[in-house]
């Protein structure tokens, strides 16, 4: 008689049989939040190094500009 499941036993089961699916899809979405997540954290650290190395190179370019624009005479 002790090895007949109970009747919380065999409502626990079902509960878990159903709800395998959405443990499942909740499993899936959070490994996509988390690929989404590295992605932009990823392609920020980029653009904040690409940005940190091309900062001097556009002073330098700026006050080349600068002093070219000084060095401009006009015809009278």
């Amino acid at each position: 008689m002790r090895d007949a499941p109970s009747d919380i036993q065999v409502r626990l089961a079902d509960i878990n049989r159903r709800a395998a699916p959405v443990f499942e899809e909740h499993t899936r979405l959070v490994g996509a939040v988390n690929k989404a997540v590295t992605l932009i954290f990823t392609v920020a650290a980029f653009g904040l190094l690409t940005f940190i190395a091309v900062a001097p190179t556009e002073q330098s370019l700026k006050d080349s500009a600068r002093i070219n624009q000084e060095q401009i005479t006009w015809q009278k």
